[in-house]
């Protein structure tokens, strides 16, 4: 059976952006569920950030995670480390890893 893990987004310091927690996730096998929580007053989306910059908003999920709610489930497919980052206008700041092995 997959295990289920849980990353928060959290309000952040006054001023700053919100935070992920954890902000990396390690062990994370392929075919494991991952769920965002958003504990934040603001929508978040977390989006794949590829190497060239660009960020995939689609690729952990179709849509915004509205405040005081959590995200659909997504599960990776193969090893390897994802880095995402919050993929809306004025969330910058605003990253995280999920290490696959």
């Amino acid at each position: 059976m997959p295990f289920q893990w849980l990353i928060n987004i959290n309000k952040g310091k006054p001023g700053g952006p919100a935070v992920f927690d954890p902000q990396n996730l390690k062990n994370v096998a392929p075919g494991d569920q991952i769920v965002w929580a958003n504990n934040d007053i603001k929508a978040h989306w977390p989006g794949l950030l590829n190497a060239d910059g660009t960020i995939d908003e689609t690729y952990f999920m179709a849509n915004q995670i509205a405040p005081n709610s959590t995200s659909t489930t997504f599960s990776p497919g193969s090893s390897g480390t994802l880095n995402y980052v919050c993929s809306l206008q004025g969330h910058q700041g605003e990253t995280g890893t999920i290490e696959v092995t």
